[in-house]
């Protein structure tokens, strides 16, 4: 999505909540909560990126979309995380049928836009970047977006985490990169 936090229509999110929420307690909280930001002072529009209900709020507004991928528009192979999401399938003329639907859904009933860099039709020998990674079929490899970061980052509190993460998702010469990386570090911090 484009700038999904920052676009999330607050009534949208309220009126999906209210079919689930019945106690008007329980909902007025979460409407004081949701109506508290706002990213286009004097529109409800919006959800603070960090806030932890915010991802709550987030799965709870893209559920909508996953009902609608599987259940109208019956996709057999469709993955989302977060507001990253993946559709698949073998018929190029029902993926473009496909994602015709879906961004007039997204459009019209969640109000939200598709990141035009991220609405593409692949074929697999091309790869699928999402998530930080690239995927093919036969292997993956960190982004260099995500390798930087890590770079920036690094340090002893989070080495572990890191090198799980190059460990698990890096390609040999990340790996290495990686241990080189981490000896680089670890001579700063001796000098």
């Amino acid at each position: 999505m484009k700038k999904f936090f920052d676009s999330v229509d607050q009534e949208v999110l309220l009126k999906i909540i209210s079919l689930r929420i019945k106690d008007s307690v329980t909902f007025d909280l979460l409407k004081e909560i949701i109506g508290s930001y706002t990213t286009i002072p004097g529109e409800k529009v919006g959800l603070p990126i960090g806030n932890l209900t915010s991802q709550i709020f987030a799965n709870i507004y893209m559920n909508e979309l996953d009902r609608f991928i599987k259940h109208q528009l019956k996709v057999k192979i469709y993955v989302r995380y977060g507001d990253d999401f993946v559709i698949m399938e073998t018929d190029c003329k029902k993926l473009e049928y496909l994602r015709t639907e879906v961004i007039s859904f997204l459009n019209n009933v969640l109000k939200l836009q598709v990141n035009p860099k991220s609405n593409q039709i692949l074929k697999p020998r091309h790869g699928l970047k999402i998530l930080g990674m690239k995927f093919w079929q036969s292997e993956r490899n960190l982004s260099e977006r995500n390798l930087l970061r890590i770079n920036e980052r690094l340090n002893s509190k989070n080495l572990p985490s890191y090198g799980g993460i190059i460990k698990k998702h890096g390609n040999k010469k990340q790996i290495k990169k990686f241990g080189w990386l981490i000896y680089e570090k670890l001579l700063a911090s001796i000098a």
